[in-house]
């Protein structure tokens, strides 16, 4: 499956170089697969999560939450069992922190607006690239192999931004905008009310 560059943001790591560039020119699932083993052969000190990939997703959507129920379950019940290959992060979380390097910096609009993924060594994948990459850590990667051919990838890829443009209006009844604000609006009062407890706390302890 080809891969923008605009998709992938990296460090500036160069063990990971090659490897980025033969996704890029190689398009391929299974490129993606080699770059998880080998960043699996780094120490533990240089992955962010034990596990190969982080999916951020957005549980109020039901068809969102069917298919990463399903993911998970396959993934740490069928396939990777006691070692799981894919971390569920709900971005709806109360303590969802974009600023959290395993979240990649995708903020609530960001992923509203596409699916997200971080692998362990940083590397944000979007969009189709991210289903892709998930079913092939449970072992049916076949299932998207139909997305590398060229002009398949053109049709999955025009219906799935179409999907993603409107998905929360036909998921969740309100369009991102709508969501994004009340978001927004929901964080800024929790502050106030943690600025004012914290204030308490403090006229209590003088």
């Amino acid at each position: 499956m080809m891969i923008c560059r605009n998709t992938l943001q990296t460090r500036s790591i160069p063990f990971i170089r090659p490897y980025i560039t033969e996704m890029i020119t190689h398009p391929n699932p299974m490129i993606l697969t080699r770059l998880l083993s080998a960043t699996s052969n780094r120490t533990k000190n240089d992955r962010l999560f034990p596990e190969e990939v982080n999916i951020i997703y957005d549980s109020k959507c039901n068809v969102c939450k069917m298919e990463i129920d399903f993911l998970a379950k396959r993934d740490a019940k069928k396939i990777n069992i006691g070692a799981p290959k894919l971390k569920m992060t709900d971005l709806e979380a109360d303590d969802y922190n974009p600023e959290n390097p395993e979240n990649g910096g995708i903020t609530y609009e960001k992923g509203l607006g596409a699916i997200h993924a971080v692998t362990a060594d940083g590397t944000v994948i979007k969009g189709v690239p991210v289903f892709a990459l998930a079913y092939e850590q449970v072992q049916l990667g076949w299932l998207f192999k139909v997305t590398t051919w060229p002009v398949a990838k053109q049709v999955v890829e025009m219906l799935y931004n179409i999907f993603a443009k409107f998905r929360t209006n036909l998921t969740r009844g309100a369009s991102i905008d709508t969501l994004v604000k009340e978001y927004e609006a929901k964080k800024s009062l929790q502050q106030e009310i943690d600025d004012d407890n914290c204030d308490s706390c403090k006229a209590k302890e003088s």
